[in-house]
């Protein structure tokens, strides 16, 4: 019990920290994360103009609002809320096959606070450098411009920014949904914070709640780059959210290992 309580101050000292520092993770076990403070992650939110200057809008008053019938989606600040509250719900219920709790203990929030929403964005001309900031991961809007058609990249563990492709386009066409936004924001989280694909074949966490051959319909990945041979999309049958799917859900082993990243 004293070692118990000893490690446990250890982690709460150490405090839960952004990617980018080099001190040795931790290894808490689930059972000592969900006696930890909740940790916030902090998100900036970057808006890239479409070539012809079309850009998300600050303003309900805005003509691009008013000419797509009051459109909110189109709002930055109304996104962003919508965004925000999907993935605090999300993360509080994501965790698999852990009795006591089905939370994660991770929380998100905007690094301007949640008073002023659009002290948390910027907005580009297409072409004009980012201004990441460094006290949080940052969320770029962006058109997509290589070949393929991702729905969104990380450049993996550690990095503290997040693309997200062509979504002004699918609002602008009608859509309203901010479901998906807000699946594919979670699993590039997972990417920034040490998580593999659950099909990628050297998956430390895979035995542990997930097979990643199961993951894909009987095919695995030797990267993270997306699927291989196989569409791997709609392949997890737990629904996980490091796979390819609804991405709903965290085994044990992948928020350990997101919680010793954080506290390392």
């Amino acid at each position: 019990m004293l070692y118990r309580c000893l490690l446990l101050f250890l982690l709460f000292a150490a405090g839960a920290r952004v990617p980018g520092q080099s001190v040795k993770p931790a290894s808490p076990t689930m059972d000592e994360i969900r006696e930890l403070p909740d940790t916030t992650l902090r998100l900036a939110f970057h808006f890239v103009a479409l070539p012809d200057g079309t850009n998300f809008v600050r303003d309900a008053r805005d003509s691009l609002v008013v000419a797509h019938g009051g459109h909110e989606k189109l709002r930055a600040d109304v996104l962003m809320y919508y965004l925000l509250r999907e993935l605090n719900h999300r993360f509080r219920v994501a965790l698999l096959d852990y009795p006591p709790s089905r939370d994660t203990k991770l929380r998100f929030a905007l690094v301007g606070g949640a008073d002023r929403p659009l002290e948390s964005a910027a907005f580009y001309r297409e072409g004009e450098p980012l201004r990441p900031v460094a006290e949080g991961f940052n969320i770029v809007f962006t058109r997509y411009r290589g070949r393929g058609r991702p729905d969104a990249a990380t450049t993996g563990t550690g990095s503290t920014t997040i693309y997200v492709y062509d979504r002004l386009q699918t609002y602008l066409a009608g859509s309203h949904d901010t479901w998906t936004v807000a699946r594919l924001i979670g699993h590039e989280l997972g990417h920034a914070l040490s998580l593999d694909h659950t099909f990628k074949c050297d998956n430390p966490c895979a035995g542990r709640g997930f097979d990643p051959l199961e993951e894909c319909y009987g095919e695995c990945t030797d990267h993270n780059g997306g699927s291989g041979a196989v569409n791997c999309f709609g392949g997890s049958p737990r629904e996980l959210m490091m796979g390819y799917g609804s991405q709903l859900h965290l085994t044990v082993c992948e928020v350990e290992r997101m919680w010793a990243f954080l506290l390392r």
